[in-house]
This record gives structure tokens, C-alpha cells and sequence, in this order.
């Protein structure tokens, strides 16, 4: 069967998740998350929502997550004719195709939210607009201090910027006749100009890695190129913690390649409602939606 990896950003998680990787998380990984996340060896600890959406908690807890999720699912799975990551999501998708390996993505991940918090320099926030056009939106935004961040379906856009100035914008984009606002569980200005200190810094931390050839081609948020080799994966990872995202342009891509189902692996379900919208016609599930790999494996049996 041909089968398509989507890995899931920041906002969809939720004490579940950190319990899930709490039991399951072991060997290299578990020391890992450990040396940044020192909570997941207390038993019992159940983590607030306000702990969840600091940077320093949700990247390697959500990286971690999906990479306990892979280590499980990998063996039995046929090769993916692609992966992909929205935001953080794209660190998971860059191990998965051997970039690097799992402990060394949660200290990488790890230190791109300390990187994307201090170049931010204030606390931040991003906010999702729908049912407007993206050129209005767009100057809207820029009269307000925020900047597009990314594009994901055609009138659905998310807005970055410092975290005062996402009241005033969401109003005006209220009474512009926006459908739907959200404020997402992400506290820095995410995939702007602001960012671009911490998208420098982490380019140091990624030159230490080897070139390689991938396993699996890597499609960039950024503007959906694919990515055979590592150092052209390491370049969009660094470049897109700055660069606005095309996740539309992704999701195009991902159709192109007629995947008989598409799998979302991480947090939440925001994925697999953007592409079933564009491609009804193509299967596609999150992993929260199963309670274990079985559940997923059973339903992936039915493509072959």
C-alpha cells in the first residue's frame, strides 16, 4: 500500500499525552526527555494546560510523543512514499526519515523552543482566521503589528505576533466578517521575522549533523519542495522557524502522490480535517483517534 505520514505541531496536546509518554517512553528516549522534562519521572504527575503550551514543555514532549509512536508503528508499517510536519511536527517528520535519531531530536527540540523564546523576546502568541479572503487578512494583520504565519486551505490563515496586539486584531478581523477566530496554545510568534535570531542559532546546532541520503523523502512546510538529502532537510527546518508556512501546499502535494490512506501521527486531529476537506476521497485517521497501535494497524489492513 502507499501510505503518507503527516506529524502534528503545537496546540492539540493535552495531559493524555503526557501521561502516554510518561509509561511508554524508554531507553535513550526516556533519558532524553528526562534531562528536559524531569516531571515525566514523578508518578502520578498530571501537568496544567499552562505547563502543556510553554515552549520548553510542548517541543520535546510532543516530538517525544511522536517518536514513541513511530518506534511502535515503523516495524510493521510499509515505507512511506512521504512524510511531512506542520511546524514542530516537521522535526518528527525529518527523524522518521533518518535525519537523526530520537535522543538527539528531543535535545534538538529542546533547544528550539529555548532558542524560539528567547529571540522573541516578550511572550507571543498566533491566531487562526477563517472565512476571509488572505489579502484583506493580510492587511489587516500588518496595521495591527502581525504578520501571516501560515497558510493552510484556501480563507483559513494563521496570524503571529506579540501577544498584546492579537486582541486588537482579532476584533477588527471580527467585524471584517471573519468566520471563525482561534487563539492557538502557542506562545511565541511562530514562523515570522521575529524568530529570525532563533532560526540562525538552531542552523549552528544543525550543521553538526552528517550529510546523509533520506529513507523517505521529506516534504518542507515551507513551500512543499521534497527533501532527499539531510542537508536539505536541515535547511527548511531551520529556515522555517522564520519563514512563513504553505501547508496547503503540502497537503497538494501529498494528494499528487495518491497515498491509498494518510496517517496523522501526534497530538490532536487538525491534520487530517484539513486534508480530508481537500481529498475526501483518500483515508486518512489520526493515531489519537485509536487506543493503541493495533487499532492502527488494523485499519491500515484494510488498504493492502
Amino acid at each position: 500500500m502507499r501510505l503518507a505520514l503527516l506529524f502534528s505541531g503545537q496546540g492539540g496536546q493535552r495531559p493524555e499525552h503526557w501521561q502516554q509518554v510518561a509509561a511508554g517512553a524508554d531507553g535513550a528516549l526516556r533519558q532524553a526527555l528526562l534531562r528536559h522534562l524531569p516531571d515525566l519521572a514523578k508518578p502520578d504527575f498530571c501537568p496544567s494546560p499552562e505547563m502543556l503550551a510553554r515552549n520548553t514543555v510542548a517541543q520535546p514532549l510532543i516530538f517525544g510523543q511522536q517518536m514513541l509512536l513511530w518506534s511502535a508503528l515503523q516495524p510493521r508499517l510499509p515505507k512511506p512514499v512521504c512524510v511531512a510536519g506542520y511546524s514542530l511536527g516537521e522535526m518528527a517528520a525529518c527523524s522518521a526519515a533518518g535525519v537523526f535519531a530520537a535522543a538527539q531530536g528531543v535535545d534538538l527540540a529542546a533547544e528550539r523552543a529555548r532558542l524560539m523564546d528567547c529571540a522573541a523576546g516578550g511572550p507571543g502568541g498566533m491566531l487562526a482566521v477563517l472565512g476571509l479572503d488572505e489579502r484583506l487578512v493580510e492587511k489587516l494583520a500588518a496595521a495591527h503589528g502581525l504578520s501571516l504565519a501560515i497558510h493552510n486551505a484556501p480563507r483559513h490563515v494563521v496570524l503571529a505576533g506579540p501577544q498584546e496586539k492579537l486582541p486588537p486584531a482579532a476584533e477588527a478581523l471580527a467585524a471584517a466578517g471573519a468566520s471563525r477566530l482561534v487563539q492557538l496554545a502557542v506562545r511565541t510568534p511562530s514562523h515570522t521575522p521575529l524568530l529570525s535570531e532563533a532560526a540562525a542559532g538552531f542552523r549552528l546546532c544543525l550543521a553538526k549533523l552528517p550529510e546523509h541520503r533520506l529513507s523517505i523523502p521529506v516534504l518542507s512546510a515551507i513551500d512543499a519542495s521534497s527533501a532527499r538529502s539531510s542537508s536539505m532537510a536541515l535547511d527548511a527546518l531551520a529556515r522555517q522557524i522564520c519563514s512563513p508556512l504553505n501547508w496547503l501546499a503540502c497537503l497538494e502535494v501529498v494528494r499528487e502522490m495518491q497515498p491509498d490512506a494518510v496517517l496523522e501521527i501526534g497530538p490532536g486531529d487538525a491534520l487530517c480535517k484539513l486534508f480530508a476537506e481537500m481529498a475526501p476521497d483518500i483515508p486518512v485517521r489520526p493515531t489519537d483517534a485509536f487506543k493503541g497501535v493495533d487499532g492502527i494497524f488494523a485499519w491500515l489492513a484494510r488498504f493492502r
